[in-house]
């Protein structure tokens, strides 16, 4: 016999008691060089957090919460069977005239985060021979090293990039030239993040949102999106941030665009949104400015504020520590309102207003299908609310007795009328005391042929909050000598 149980089915395309979530944490879910797997486990200081997972993208996205928000942490490291990469010789962009080549060794070895690696020659020489002296960077020259001298060796390990190394043949480097190159971090494969993913739910620590760190696929959205639907299933009610990859070294606007739609134009779900482009974010663990994907920022901000904020809201100020322009002041990165075409396909993605300093979220998209209710994320963190205080609620009226009118069988209305009181009053004290909703309806069902079914009906709606995304105005000249006097 199947067990009492409270099923609570959700409509979607309709539109046209539980603690505060103040204490439910945002969870991560990526890499990292350093932890046991699979075993979710809480922060609140990035010390201690980079102490028991090292280095690596989990680690970053936790950090950049935990500091620029204020918050602690849920961290699940996932094993990490895609190795990082990085290029071999013929990728290396060299600038100058030294007859030494510059290669990167890919043997034995993979960096353990996406790095935008630079080396440029302070002091010219021949290799093998001391007097050589340069800096290296990891994120692209924007954080340059102390002057380093490269002596009589012939190779240089980069120091915390998890082991890249240079290597300069026979020959001579001249002051002033550079050496540039990309590397890719290590990553999780579906299996892996699925197991993560398990854990998660199956810890006791209460969470919220779950931001998956590490480039989402087809293939990775298949494992990770059907997670998030099961969980509703046992009364686990989350939604989940993700990133698509980030654009490659010259890809075009376009080329980009139409390659993330390849993958992404026959996905929907209504519990995660994937996040597009890219943003230069200021690392809470070195100080650098890695190139980051847009998913750390945006996880981060929705993480931060309560569950009905539409985290576009340019009130809420700009992103901390994340740009998308360079030294210059000229964008290097995605922003939507130069180069519009990502929100259309439902991607999040970042963008910045004119006469208004800073980066913002240009709107904060589920990826949901063609006229479905879930927009936007609030609506997936408010309508998660209503789940949970129906479920709690009603899992204390199961089993409890129910008197019904004698002469039809059916439920009693002073009953009725008392359970629907009841589930009301659940709903609105985790939506409305603050609003986070315009208003919530409740309706038992009479008819319900309880003796027989042992099964109570109902159905339960919410009013969402409206929010604004478009104003017209009329503006022009006005000559009041022109106006009819009144007398």
């Amino acid at each position: 016999m199947s067990q009492p149980q409270v099923v609570i089915t959700e409509l979607d395309g309709a539109l046209g008691i539980l603690p505060t979530s103040a204490g439910r944490l945002l969870a991560f879910a990526g890499v990292s060089s350093l932890g046991p797997i699979d075993t979710p486990a809480t922060y609140a200081r990035t010390t201690q957090l980079k102490a028991d997972f090292g280095n690596g993208p989990l680690v970053e996205a936790a950090a950049y919460y935990i500091e620029k928000f204020g918050r602690p942490v849920l961290v699940v490291r996932t094993g990490e069977s895609v190795l990082g990469t990085y290029p071999a010789g013929a990728a290396v962009v060299r600038v100058g005239a030294g007859t030494s080549v510059i290669t990167v060794d890919n043997v034995g070895t993979a960096p353990d985060d996406d790095f935008e690696a630079y080396f440029v020659v302070v002091t010219g020489g021949t290799i093998g021979v001391t007097g050589i002296t340069f800096r290296w960077s990891l994120d692209g020259g924007r954080t340059l090293s102390p002057v380093t001298a490269l002596g009589v060796a012939a190779v240089f390990v980069i120091p915390t990039s998890g082991g890249v190394e240079i290597e300069f043949a026979a020959g001579t480097l001249l002051a002033g030239e550079t050496a540039t190159f990309r590397c890719t971090a290590p990553k999780w494969n579906t299996t892996e993040i699925g197991t993560a993913l398990d854990a998660l739910f199956a810890t006791a620590a209460a969470w919220e949102s779950a931001h998956v760190v590490g480039p989402v696929t087809g293939a990775d959205f298949d494992t990770i999106d059907p997670k998030f639907t099961g969980g509703m299933t046992s009364g686990k009610y989350h939604g989940w941030i993700g990133g698509a990859r980030m654009p490659l070294l010259g890809e075009s606007e376009a080329t980009y665009l139409a390659a993330l739609d390849a993958i992404f134009s026959s996905k929907a779900t209504v519990h995660g949104e994937i996040c597009a482009g890219a943003a230069k974010i200021i690392s809470s663990v070195s100080g650098r400015q890695y190139r980051r994907p847009v998913s750390f920022t945006v996880a981060a901000r929705e993480g931060f504020y309560s569950e009905e904020i539409n985290i576009a809201d340019v009130n809420l100020g700009s992103l901390p520590g994340v740009s998308i322009r360079d030294a210059n002041g000229n964008p290097d990165e995605h922003d939507e309102s130069l180069n519009p075409g990502l929100d259309d396909a439902r991607f999040t993605v970042l963008r910045t207003w004119e006469g208004i300093a800073g980066v913002y979220v240009n709107r904060p998209r589920i990826m949901s299908a063609a006229g479905s209710d879930f927009d936007i994320f609030p609506k997936r963190r408010v309508l998660n609310l209503a789940h949970a205080a129906l479920r709690l609620y009603f899992i204390r009226r199961l089993n409890k007795p129910i008197l019904v009118d004698a002469q039809s069988g059916f439920i009693l209305e002073s009953e009725a009328l008392e359970i629907e009181s009841g589930a009301l009053a659940a709903m609105r004290s985790v939506l409305l005391a603050k609003p986070k909703a315009s208003g919530i309806q409740f309706a038992l069902s009479r008819t319900d042929n309880i003796l027989s079914t042992k099964t109570l009906t109902g159905t339960a709606r919410v009013i969402p909050l409206a929010y604004a995304e478009f104003v017209d105005l009329e503006v022009g000249f006005l000559n009041p000598a022109l106006q009819v006097q009144t007398v």
